[in-house]
């Protein structure tokens, strides 16, 4: 995986997430602004999905820390979203961050 890209394949929501959260935010503090590409799958089988909507209902609560564009919308690939970082997000290690493994 370069730095403008993620791939969440196969990992849980929370798990997802947090990865995300921490990638992102590794990237703002090295100074890189540049668009995120992150992988997530379609929901071909089931899980992508999941994936995708939580990822996208994340960003858009953090819509004032960031925009994004959905893959389908100009890349014709449901299966990514990219990511434009602007100010860090919350860490998932913050009580703040919505998802957690149990």
């Amino acid at each position: 995986m370069s730095g403008g890209e993620i791939d969440l394949h196969g990992l849980t929501v929370a798990d997802a997430l947090a990865r995300f959260t921490d990638h992102y935010n590794g990237r703002l503090r090295a100074g890189d602004t540049g668009p995120l590409r992150v992988i997530h799958g379609y929901g071909s089988s089931g899980r992508g999905g999941d994936l995708r909507t939580a990822l996208r209902a994340f960003l858009f609560r953090h819509a004032s820390r960031l925009e994004f564009v959905p893959g389908e919308t100009y890349f014709n690939n449901p299966g990514v979203t990219v990511v434009y970082p602007k100010h860090p997000l919350p860490a998932s290690g913050n009580p703040r961050f919505p998802f957690r493994n149990r």
